[in-house]
């Protein structure tokens, strides 16, 4: 269904920099926007310079810099919504030097933590 989206987020990377992904994962949305986000599906990649999640519907990226990152871990549930399955939290400084955070459903759930612990020890 979302094929053609799925194929435009894949052509933004160089292989060669990439960590981990892309995987199909669900957004929980991001803590500092407004109420009205709606969660969404898309791939999230893990790159040498960043965190990057491109959802299909609305379409709408998001780029977190590795060295604003500054935890990993998971949650039973984010911003009042939760899933029978533990989610990836991610907590940020965003562009206006506010704390931050964004969580996912995802595969691989212990993958994505610890590639993204190694990844913040060395930013």
């Amino acid at each position: 269904m979302f094929k053609k989206r799925k194929q435009q987020i894949i052509n933004k990377f160089d292989n060669s920099s990439l960590i981990l992904g892309p995987s199909s994962a669900n957004s929980f949305r991001q803590e500092s926007l407004d109420i009205g986000q709606v969660r969404g599906n898309g791939l999230l990649i893990l790159t040498e310079e960043e965190l990057y999640f491109g959802m299909y519907l609305p379409r709408k990226d998001f780029h977190i810099p590795l060295n604003l990152i500054y935890e990993a871990k998971t949650t039973k549930g984010h911003l009042g919504k939760t899933k029978s399955r533990k989610l990836l939290k991610v907590e940020f400084t965003n562009i206006e030097r506010q704390s931050d955070s964004l969580a996912w459903l995802v595969n691989d759930l212990d993958t994505w933590i610890n590639s993204l612990r190694n990844v913040i020890k060395k930013s």
